[in-house]
């Protein structure tokens, strides 16, 4: 896997002309940018009317993956199967990829890199982890070499804006969602950002870099915000807190790893505290370097338009992720015995003892529902993932 310094043009077949992949084509029409040339674009519905002009548009995707002159397909679809096809396809026949699609990737990771293995071609996807914040880079490079003991941080900007705008404002969660759908901060179904679906993808893809493990995505818990309450926004405050959907991969063994993603307090005197609106932010727990923070926007096309354009000119470059942590820490397994200190928040007609929870004690009470805090399983929790959804009970971590 080398890396050359000889730099090449590149032909570009874009699949998906979305929020995404429309934020790439308005960066390469804003600015000349030498050696990057959109030869097509595949899109679904033929009766849309597009900005694009008429003769870069086709609704097949063979006229991309069949055209030799094509070598490199930027995937910004929102199928995980089709856009698995689309880029394995690609890679098989010779072309760089670079995607967006972080359920994609996580799904199907250890796939995508025996792919890469076979075909010796890339596949790049900065786009798919936080926004503009250049994380895999990162990773792979400034840490490659470093044992790094943990990365979590907010990960997902609709999910950041919707808490920040409740904690400001006031305003209720649905009320939050559609002035973030309006600012086309969130997609018309928002259910993988504010349930946690999309931290977890993007928390599999950075834990593979940082920690060297490639977890399948149904072995990671994952819990939203959508079950948040006033009385719970009222219980931050009270501790000087604010709550903040977190993504977690930390090192708690030799060889142990723990991953998940919950709802959190987190005190003003946190770097998290102050990272507000569809900003994103990346806490790295270095073994020698210590502590590192990185902030900036985590949704939009634009930002993460700029991370396909980086994407595009390190491929210029014959740039490719090493994996050195998973091929050095591949022996890596996922702890799910480990304790977590939860408050919970349940409707009055659950008995405390289903909430499986040790050292449970009740610290309020509405009319109909009650809190309590205690200590829960990780295995636990993932067990009774949907019991939680299905009566909207809210969950965050309180150390």
């Amino acid at each position: 896997m080398k890396q050359t310094s000889n730099t090449k043009s590149l032909n570009i077949g874009l699949f998906g002309l979305g929020v995404v992949g429309s934020g790439l084509v308005e960066i390469l029409e804003k600015n000349e940018h030498p050696g990057l040339h959109l030869s097509k674009i595949c899109v679904k519905d033929p009766l849309k009317k597009r900005s694009v002009a008429q003769d870069k548009l086709t609704f097949d995707a063979a006229d991309i993956l069949n055209d030799p002159s094509i070598n490199v397909v930027i995937e910004t679809i929102n199928g995980s199967d089709d856009a698995f096809g689309i880029v394995s396809e690609a890679l098989r026949r010779g072309k760089a990829v670079i995607s967006a699609n972080k359920k994609m990737v996580a799904g199907h990771f250890a796939e995508l890199l025996s792919i890469q293995d076979e075909t010796g071609m890339p596949l790049l996807y900065e786009g798919a982890a936080c926004g503009g914040i250049p994380i895999v880079r990162t990773l792979e490079e400034h840490f490659g070499s470093e044992p790094l003991e943990s990365v979590s941080g907010i990960f997902n900007g609709t999910s950041n804006y919707i808490l920040s705008n409740m904690f400001r404002n006031g305003s209720t969660l649905d009320a939050a969602l559609l002035d973030a759908q309006r600012l086309g901060f969130a997609e018309l179904d928002p259910s993988s950002d504010i349930g946690g679906d999309d931290a977890k993808y993007k928390l599999i893809l950075l834990a593979a870099h940082s920690l060297g493990i490639m977890a399948r995505p149904e072995s990671v818990l994952s819990l939203g915000i959508h079950h948040l309450r006033k009385a719970d926004i009222a219980y931050a405050r009270s501790l000087d807190c604010k709550i903040k959907l977190t993504p977690v991969s930390r090192r708690v063994g030799e060889h142990k790893l723990v991953l998940y993603v919950l709802p959190s307090l987190v005190h003003e005197e946190h770097f998290l505290y102050h990272v507000e609106n569809e900003y994103n932010g990346v806490e790295i727990q270095g073994t020698y370097s210590g502590l590192q923070h990185l902030k900036g926007r985590g949704a939009g096309s634009l930002p993460t338009g700029s991370a396909l354009l980086a994407d595009l000119n390190a491929l210029r470059h014959g740039y490719r992720y090493q994996y050195r942590k998973k091929r050095l820490n591949g022996q890596s397994i996922l702890e799910q015995n480990h304790e977590l200190n939860l408050y919970i928040r349940a409707p009055k007609y659950i008995r405390l003892d289903e909430l499986g929870v040790k050292n449970a004690q009740v610290i309020d009470e509405t009319e109909e529902t009650y809190a309590v805090t205690g200590i829960g399983i990780l295995s636990h929790l993932l067990d009774k993932k949907q019991w939680f959804e299905d009566h909207k009970i809210f969950i965050m971590q309180i150390s």
